[in-house]
């Protein structure tokens, strides 16, 4: 049966490069060009014991510092290239079944090496990518060592990526005859009234090299009760892949759409001898997507306008090493604010945004990263397709975004190519790329797309619908609008902006003109504005010392702006009005006010006096000049002439106590799960201070950390990773995570001069275990080579080899068991190893056979012993040993056992 393993635990990593030298003795480069030769960090005896203890998901890039020097694109922090070893061990009973290793999404380029051999390489920070580790695994008590160079000078966009082995890592075990790896299409289709055709396809692969036979059954499960089910038997072939299709029917299933996304599972199950071998299980949700090109998008038959975002994925704190519950916070507050889209910008997600926009009804324009028709890049596009074309979510896939190559023949050729590619595994979705101009170029990529997407220039909209009246289109990007959180007035020096809808790039609109554009043109599905959340790197439209984007609605805690306001005007029925700016201002200022309201009508009143009642529409607005009055400055929104929605802003007097305000109060106890906790001063009636900005340091106490903190503010420069960070316009954020088994989970938060504050969550136990491989704190010291044959007379310890001598020496591993022993004799075994130069380590050999034994390092006697033995031996490492060595040893055999030699590994362990 499929198991997973979360291989996310106690990973080791080095920041910067390990050089190693070109210039080798025959010798070495002999043993190099070998399986399992790998030198430097990549070797299987690398010693990494000093590296740093880090699990994954990791961006090390968020705990560099900001340096001007580095690229303005990627938040002026430094990339480069690091290393990540895991050494562990892997239970004999899974021997003979596929291992099949799992990386969601390193950044960028690297190279991934296993028991020494280079075992795969990926190209792409956003694509996931397997490694199939069956043929080298070490079963048993002799340790596997998994090294990953991650190459993050190779950027791929022009915004924050991060660097490292920023997703999640599973080790997926399976028996040889399997379901393969995203293998399962649960392919549903309406055929009429409430009859539903499920298509499952399923991809059986058989690893092992013997013909089989087998049985497949797909069961379709809904609040697990299972509702119907299709049986197929078949045989495949040794070291092959068969694809099987079946249909299964569904009478008036419930649909997912955006108010109710139900899910089904589909649960493939394989038997081989009347035996469970696999068991996969698919969520998918029935519905009907269709674009037209007069009147927009349909979902389930419904007219639906498209109310997306597009967004970049890391988040304050932690950069894109996002745990998978704030994946879900960000999802959910975009829900709240009316959104009914999420696009991808600009690359393949990671797969818990998907699942999480399953769950949540949320629209999905999922992304490739890479425009290009070579094999690499077509490959990344089946990844895609592949491992989310089960989700219901997913409505079309973007295949560029802003190409210079888009109004071209070449690109035209190029996109045609890849789009079939992508047809070929999933013909139920539209295909579109996001074009920042040529869109009326017939020979260019806009009308060789499913849906036309256009970026931004929505005075082209009439123009390309005159022009292409068949032809559906999106506004696959948007807006591009600008503001600071909690400002109010636009300071170019001092780098912010107003949140008054009117600061904008260039090629952009405001958030009422935009909208209003796209409403009332039936023929334009919707729209992606750019963007949900502020992000790092590319600070349009300044530089340093800025570090991170205004464009989003909310700021990269998920903080809202008051932009998030005039979304939620725009894009929800529910009467609601927000008023803005905040009232704490110098007496006698003339104060800008404006409400925010889907009302017909609004009003302000300033401590209870009526300041005017106004007709207003989300289009424009109603706004106030206002002289500037201590107190409480209220709105009220009218529909009918019946107030409906009523909101206030008030005065605050100084700061004088924190307070926590948790995104829920509780936590699962699974060592993953994180809550983003957001905290502001009060005053003494506890009225919120809006322009607050003391520091504030965190105290995790019981099972849990804070994993890293932000504040919303872009041109901050303080540490994400330590527990303390100032507030900004009255806020900050703390993202606590909980510890494996937790029990008691408990945030104190302090600030001088201010009275502190103080949470306990409730520890909830998770509803499913996750199964970690551990890593073993050792280094395992390979690279032996033994004499050929015994030796009749005692040998010198001293012998060297001639360097051209490949032969009188011969490799040999240690592993569960004596490998190359002898019965009569002396023999030799040597080998070279870097010890630690600092520490307190023990040099270990599991087992040694013999009658006599003599251990050097170099020309220095270690360990001797005269008499017959069969047992482990421990030698502490002192200090003439440390730097690298060359290790002998010489061994008389034993005369009281059948067999002599070295059992078992030789490693260095604490």
């Amino acid at each position: 049966m499929r198991k997973i393993y979360s291989m996310d635990k106690e990973w080791k990593f080095h920041m910067g490069d390990i050089p190693v030298s070109l210039n080798v003795s025959h010798q070495e480069s002999y043993l190099a060009s070998k399986a399992g030769g790998a030198r430097g960090a990549a070797s299987y005896s690398f010693n990494d014991m000093d590296w740093e203890d880090v699990d994954v998901p990791h961006d090390w890039s968020v705990y560099t510092d900001f340096d001007k020097e580095n690229m303005l694109s990627q938040g002026y922090k430094k990339r480069g290239i690091g290393w990540y070893r895991k050494t562990f061990y892997l239970d004999k009973e899974l021997d003979g079944k596929q291992l099949l290793l799992v990386f969601e999404g390193v950044s960028t380029a690297c190279t991934v090496y296993f028991n020494g051999s280079v075992a795969g390489r990926n190209y792409s920070g956003y694509t996931e990518f397997t490694v199939d580790i069956s043929d080298r695994a070490y079963f048993g008590t002799k340790p596997n060592v998994l090294s990953v160079r991650v190459d993050a000078d190779a950027f791929e966009g022009w915004w924050y990526e991060g660097a490292g082995i920023y997703r999640h890592v599973n080790l997926i075990v399976k028996e040889p005859l399997h379901i393969a790896h995203n293998g399962i299409f649960a392919k549903p289709s309406h055929e009429g009234g409430g009859r539903w055709k499920i298509s499952a396809v399923a991809e059986v692969e058989n690893s092992a090299y013997e013909n089989s036979e087998f049985e497949l059954v797909n069961a379709i499960v809904y609040d697990r009760k299972e509702i119907c089910s299709q049986k197929s038997s078949g045989f495949i072939a040794g070291d092959s892949v068969k694809t099987l299709e079946q249909e299964l029917f569904l009478q008036d299933p419930l649909l997912w759409d955006l108010d109710n996304p139900n899910l089904y599972t589909l649960e493939s199950r394989l038997y081989v001898n009347g035996k469970l071998a696999d068991l996969v299980k698919t969520d998918f949700g029935c519905r009907t997507i269709k674009f037209d090109a007069e009147k927009g998008f349909f979902l389930n038959g419904k007219n639906v306008k498209i109310k997306g975002t597009c967004n970049h994925q890391d988040h304050a704190g932690v950069g894109v090493a996002v745990p998978d519950s704030i994946q879900e916070y960000r999802i959910r507050r975009l829900k709240e604010m009316g959104c009914n889209a999420y696009r991808c910008s600009h690359g393949n997600p990671a797969k818990e945004i998907l699942d999480a926009c399953d769950r949540y009804g949320m629209l999905v324009l999922d992304e490739n990263r890479n425009f290009e028709s070579s094999p690499e890049v077509l490959e990344q596009v089946r990844t895609m397709v592949k491992r989310d074309r089960n989700h219901p979510c997913v409505i079309m896939y973007s295949l560029f975004n802003e190409e210079p190559l888009q109004s071209s023949p070449e690109g035209r050729k190029m996109l045609l190519k890849m789009s079939s590619t992508l047809k070929k595994l999933d013909d139920t979705r539209p295909m579109l790329g996001a074009m920042n101009g040529g869109v009326l170029e017939e020979d260019g990529t806009a009308t060789a797309m499913d849906v036309t997407g256009i970026n931004y220039n929505i005075s082209v909209y009439d123009d390309f619908h005159k022009m292409y009246p068949n032809q559906p289109l999106i506004g696959s990007e948007n807006n591009s609008a600008f503001s600071t959180r909690g400002c109010y007035e636009t300071d170019y020096e001092k780098h912010v902006t107003d949140n008054y809808d009117e600061q904008k790039a260039a090629w952009g609109q405001g958030i009422r003109e935009t909208w209003e554009a796209v409403a009332k043109r039936d023929f334009v599905s919707g729209i992606f504005v750019w963007t949900g959340f502020d992000y790092r790197g590319e600070p349009t439209p300044f530089e340093w010392p800025s570090i991170s984007t205004q464009f989003g609605i909310m700021d990269t805690c998920g903080i809202a702006k008051d932009a998030f306001y005039f979304h939620k005007a725009c894009w929800t029925d529910e009467p609601m009005i927000h008023i803005l700016p905040h009232w704490n201002w110098e007496k006698g200022k003339k104060v800008r006010v404006m409400t925010v309201t889907n009302c017909d009508e609004a009003e302000i009143f300033l401590n209870g006096k009526s300041l005017g009642r106004k007709p207003s529409n989300i289009f424009t607005q109603c706004e106030w000049l206002v002289d500037y009055e201590a107190g409480i400055l209220s709105a009220k929104g009218y529909k009918n002439g019946e107030c409906v929605a009523f909101a206030e802003v008030k005065t605050s007097k100084k700061p004088v106590a924190l307070k926590i305000v948790p995104d829920r109060n509780y936590i699962l106890a699974d060592g993953v799960d994180t809550i983003p906790v957001n905290i502001c001063a009060v005053d003494e009636d506890g009225t919120i201070v809006p322009d607050a900005s003391n520091f504030i340091k965190f105290k995790a106490h019981g099972d849990c950390r804070v994993i890293g903190v932000g504040n919303g503010d872009p041109n901050c420069h303080e540490a994400d990773y330590l527990p303390e960070r100032s507030l900004f316009a009255g806020w900050c954020q703390c993202l606590l995570q909980s510890n494996p088994n937790a029990k008691t989970v408990k945030l104190e938060v302090d600030s001088d001069g201010l009275s502190g504050a103080s949470f306990e969550f409730e520890v909830r136990r998770p509803e499913k275990e996750i199964a970690y491989i551990y890593s073993v704190k050792k280094v395992e010291i390979d690279g032996w080579k033994m004499s050929v044959s015994p030796y009749a007379e005692k040998p010198d310890y001293k012998l060297k080899l001639a360097d051209n001598d490949m032969n009188s020496f011969e490799p040999v591993k240690f592993g569960n068991s004596f490998q190359k022993n002898f019965t009569s004799g002396y023999m030799l075994y040597k080998t070279a190893f870097n010890f630690p130069e600092s520490g307190d380590y023990i040099l270990e050999f599991q087992k040694l056979n013999a009658d006599e034994a003599e251990i050097y390092l170099d020309d220095e006697c270690i360990y001797s012993r005269y008499s017959s033995f069969s047992e482990r031996v421990d030698i502490p490492v002192t200090e003439n040993m440390r730097g690298r060595k060359e290790i002998t040893v010489l061994l008389k055999a034993n005369r009281w056992e059948a067999f002599s030699g070295i059992s078992g590994g030789v490693s260095i362990r604490l």
